[in-house]
């Protein structure tokens, strides 16, 4: 039977997981005869791809035939979609634990929901207690036609690569790095915190032996052929071996399978477990569990069984309602994502033309107090900058020793919103909370931006950032007054 589906997603301007999810999926319905189409706020060069194969893509419901189906992929698109279509029956896939996009949206026309490892069905059945008769697990899988198995690994590795978009400077990338030099291993990096996002992952890993990847990445290199170590910023796993690898694949190769800190040491161990005919026994049974064509089989009898399923559009309305007052912005939030004022991801050439100027920076501060620095944002860009939806963009602070060579996580501040935005052309000032270390001792104050959900734009080639020099002092009576006060 033909569908008419209607997928919904936060984005398709970048190459995130997700939007890699809808492109397969919804090219793969559509060449099984299904009416598809696929509802984004931002457009990008997945877009152009999708409507390339004969999927539409519209940025507008207005722009969308009544669909039988609701694909949702992100909180506020799909229940948007639900709310004006609520005829139609609704399947949301949780594709994250803890981002605040992916959580289900209680609504009676959503009639299943999905989850794409043990993971997000933790999510769905224990943080918002769905009924385990609403939920599936369906697992990621690849498009194995356009990820070609690569020849032979060689008896040792000549080239690793870490594939990942979190793989910024100062991250987990020197670490392994490190690792691959002490056994001769030369090493690249791909991804979006390195600046270096590639269109054509399929063809780029052919060229490695070994690589350094979670999830999404992870899998689309083991269906290649390379040997996979499971690293990424938030920690490291096993070397993927034949006999871990269903019990990795529940977990989708992800979060909770990086049990390890990131040490050389302990990475070295995984990688001389490095075994060409171990990876080509791991490729073959991804290509064989993790196909594209399994997923759709999936999708397609679950479609089956929520159309043969009632649906109560009568009580959508309402229940739409009180979720919008519950939350308090969600209708602020729909109206800002689709009107003019909307905070698309940046490119690293739009960050190149952002200068941010600390226009009275302090010289000195008490350990803990707070202050409030003036920061210049000059914005070179053919866009308006503002802490709008679907990326906002906010002043934030980092603070290192000074002589040390990273700034510390921990020590960040605050985000201050750039909240009366910055036109094209044109440059404001804010005043920004700034909290100083705990600990009194000579530190660099960076100030910078952080655009929400995607990165934090001093970790670019041409970063946007500010820095000075701080003495923090210790507290003394007077001081300790001074910072309560504040």
């Amino acid at each position: 039977m033909s569908l008419r589906v209607l997928f919904t997603n936060v984005t398709l301007a970048g190459r995130t997981g997700t939007e890699i999810v809808t492109r397969d999926l919804a090219l793969g319905l559509h060449a099984r005869g299904h009416h598809v189409a696929v509802y984004t706020s931002a457009w990008g060069p997945l877009a152009d791809e999708l409507e390339a194969g004969g999927v539409n893509v519209v940025t507008s419901l207005d722009q969308a035939g009544p669909p039988d189906i609701i694909h949702g992929h992100h909180f506020v698109e799909t229940a948007e979609a639900l709310l004006r279509f609520p005829a139609a029956r609704g399947v949301f896939v949780c594709h994250d634990r803890t981002a605040p996009h992916s959580i289900p949206p209680r609504l009676k026309s959503v009639l299943r929901y999905v989850a794409v490892d043990e993971n997000c069905l933790e999510r769905l059945c224990q943080d918002w207690e769905i009924p385990s008769s609403h939920t599936r697990v369906i697992l990621n899988a690849v498009d194995m036609t356009r990820f070609q198995p690569r020849p032979p690994l060689p008896e040792r590795p000549a080239r690793a690569l870490v594939f990942s978009h979190y793989a910024a400077p100062g991250a987990h990338v020197e670490i392994v790095r490190a690792a691959c030099e002490r056994l001769g291993i030369p090493m690249d990096v791909i991804g979006a915190g390195a600046g270096n996002v590639v269109a054509n992952p399929q063809e780029q890993l052919q060229q490695y032996d070994l690589v350094f990847a979670k999830g999404r990445c992870a899998l689309e290199a083991m269906a290649v052929g390379a040997a996979v170590v499971l690293c990424d910023a938030g920690g490291s796993g096993p070397m993927v071996t034949a006999d871990l690898a269903p019990r990795l694949r529940q977990w989708n190769f992800g979060a909770r399978t990086l049990c390890d800190s990131l040490d050389v040491d302990r990475l070295a161990q995984e990688i001389q477990k490095y075994d060409p005919a171990g990876a080509a026994d791991v490729s073959a049974m991804i290509r064989r569990d993790a196909a594209l064509d399994l997923a759709l089989d999936r999708y397609e009898e679950l479609y089956g069984e929520v159309m043969r399923l009632p649906v109560d559009d009568r009580g959508i309305r309402p229940l739409v309602e009180a979720l919008l007052r519950r939350t308090g912005r969600l209708e602020q939030e729909v109206r800002t994502w689709r009107g003019s004022e909307r905070m698309p991801a940046l490119s690293d050439e739009e960050v190149s033309r952002i200068q941010v100027e600390l226009e009275r920076p302090p010289q000195t501060m008490a350990a803990g107090a707070v202050a409030f620095v003036k920061v210049r944002v000059r914005n070179q860009t053919g866009i308006p900058l503002g802490a709008w939806q679907p990326f906002p963009l906010q002043l934030a602070c980092r603070w290192k020793p000074a002589g040390s060579a990273h700034f510390d996580a921990a020590e960040s501040s605050a985000r201050t919103a750039l909240h009366k935005g910055v036109a094209a052309g044109s440059d404001e000032s804010f005043y920004m909370r700034v909290a100083a270390p705990a600990q009194a001792g000579r530190y660099i104050l960076r100030v910078t931006l952080v655009q929400e959900w995607k990165r934090w734009l001093d970790e670019l080639p041409t970063p946007a950032c500010a820095e000075t020099t701080v003495v923090v002092q210790k507290q003394t009576l007077l001081t300790d007054l001074r910072a309560r006060s504040s």
